[in-house]
């Protein structure tokens, strides 16, 4: 299953792509309490419910060519860590995603970002600051190209939107946009 604001989003969402292509339904959840009752209710009849937005949601899908894929990108996925270490808990490379370069997933024992938002709304104010899990697809070509770039200052902006990026699909407000905004124009500019 998958909860969140609103439906077309999250139909669309790519924590969703890996799901499309193995024919596997998810159960499309867009009332903000859904992210509290489903994981209290746990199953479905024979059918155990799971959170696609969880870190560890697709691993008993991946195939024995995808964990070599993962073990390659080891080297770029450190890379983009150190870039983000101050924003993310970890850097993955995924195999959830087939059209998106990247996604942000909650850890398993960290609450969701709309659990976040939602315990906000209902008035807890000293929330900790929870990071996400960036998870990068090894065969889209934004992600290949940055595995071979030598541009310092390119890699650094390209690591940074693809999380924010990321953060924005899930519906999480940016730190700063106005860095944001910068970063993207250096790259769009270096690209004309």
């Amino acid at each position: 299953y998958i909860t969140g604001g609103v439906e077309q989003n999250l139909r669309t969402s790519p924590l969703l792509e890996m799901y499309r292509q193995k024919d596997i339904e998810v159960l499309i959840m867009d009332d903000e309490i859904d992210e509290i009752v489903i994981p209290a209710v746990g199953k479905f009849g024979d059918l155990e419910l799971k959170s696609v937005n969880r870190s560890d949601a697709a691993a008993d899908l991946k195939t024995d060519e995808e964990k070599k894929t993962e073990k390659a990108m080891e080297p770029l996925v450190k890379r983009i860590a150190k870039v983000l270490k101050d924003e993310v808990k970890e850097v993955r490379a995924s195999v959830r995603l087939s059209d998106s370069p990247s996604c942000v997933v909650a850890d398993e024992n960290d609450p969701t970002f709309q659990m976040q938002h939602l315990l906000k709304a209902m008035g807890q104010k000293e929330m900790p600051d929870i990071k996400p899990i960036l998870e990068i697809n090894p065969t889209h070509p934004i992600v290949k190209k940055l595995e071979e770039t030598k541009d310092e200052t390119l890699f650094e902006d390209t690591s940074r939107l693809l999380f924010e990026q990321a953060m924005l699909i899930e519906g999480a407000p940016l730190k700063n946009p106005a860095e944001f905004a910068k970063r993207l124009n250096r790259v769009i500019e270096g690209a004309l």
